[in-house]
């Protein structure tokens, strides 16, 4: 006789007695071991499942963030590159004036020197060009 046939014996059969646990302890049925079974899988699937798309995340958002990067750097580029040349504009204008005037004062002193009589401008010539 094996000691589960003695047990079944003295005790006798009780639904509702586990050997070792006793009373109101149940063994778990096979439907809710199935069922634990399924739950395990679906949880393991969901959780697969969000670390694919938590990594998509990740690479769209990485994705994002180099294009975002690029289109900064190109748009900072171009309006470097616009506010060089609005620069460059403004100086050749200041040269530009700078120029005009310049030669504005030079044709005056010419006007000038010419309204002068033959003799004063003979004078004139001497003290600046002479030997």
């Amino acid at each position: 006789m094996t000691r589960d046939d003695i047990l079944s014996l003295v005790l006798g059969e009780r639904s509702g007695y586990v050997r070792g646990k006793g009373y109101r302890k149940k063994p778990p049925k096979k439907s809710q071991i199935q069922q634990a079974d399924i739950e395990a899988s679906v949880s393991s699937a969901i959780e697969s499942m969000r670390q694919e798309m938590q990594a998509d995340m990740d690479q769209k958002l990485q994705e994002e963030q180099e294009q975002m990067t690029a289109d900064l750097k190109r748009n900072m580029e171009e309006d470097m590159q616009k506010k060089m040349e609005e620069e460059r504009e403004h100086m050749k204008g200041e040269v530009d004036k700078m120029f005009q005037e310049q030669m504005a004062a030079i044709m005056t002193r010419m006007q000038h020197v010419l309204s002068l009589a033959p003799e004063q401008f003979f004078s004139f010539h001497c003290l600046f060009f002479s030997p």
